[in-house]
């Protein structure tokens, strides 16, 4: 799987300070955690195709603490993906899809430090469904669960849901966001925007 990047742009935290933006061109993977991530983009393709998988734009990637209550625990950082915006292909080969919420550009790290916040999800075709999720934790790769989400709204064919959480599951190749209300299990097909009821 290639993933190439569009546009990277770094603001270390003393030129940030100062006012001075250096651009600077960097490959896929292993991003330094020395240095504060702005305004990326990268794009994932199929293997040896230019047929594009997903576009994911990031507003900023940096360290944090997990909260326990009120309180930030020093001794469980987190890396945060701040202002996720992922847009899958409209036709995307068959299982491929899932890459795009592989992370291969983040630095060696367990996925268990890794955490999404303020993340859409939407899908490049007309009257695709809308996600949006306050938190996200993608799933190593090769599970059936691909991402974990918090504080869920789903918007689809005009109707709206907001739920506490989901997940995003690979059934057969498509895109299931699976989520529980008072009428049991809900599961619906991100690429067509089917709901299939319990």
């Amino acid at each position: 799987m290639k993933t190439r990047i569009k546009h990277l742009l770094l603001l270390p935290a003393l030129t940030a300070g100062l006012g001075l933006m250096p651009a600077v061109q960097a490959p896929a993977g292993n991003l330094p955690l020395n240095l504060g991530w702005q305004n990326l983009e990268f794009r994932t393709y199929a293997p040896d195709s230019i047929r594009e998988i997903a576009d994911c734009k990031i507003e900023k990637i940096y360290l944090d603490h997990r909260r326990l209550g009120f309180f930030r625990v020093k001794l469980l950082p987190v890396l945060v993906v701040q202002g996720v915006r992922l847009e899958l292909g409209g036709s995307n080969p068959t299982n491929d899809w899932p890459q795009g919420f592989q992370s291969d550009w983040l630095p060696d790290i367990k996925r268990s430090a890794v955490e999404w916040r303020d993340v859409v999800i939407t899908v490049q075709k007309d009257n695709a469904p809308s996600l949006h999720a306050d938190r996200a934790q993608p799933e190593p790769g090769g599970g059936a669960t691909v991402c974990s989400f918090n504080s869920v709204t789903l918007e689809a064919g005009g109707a709206k849901w907001q739920v506490p959480q989901a997940v995003l599951q690979n059934e057969n190749g498509r895109p299931f966001l699976v989520w529980q209300d008072g009428g049991g299990t809900r599961r619906m097909d991100l690429f067509s925007g089917e709901l299939l009821q319990p």
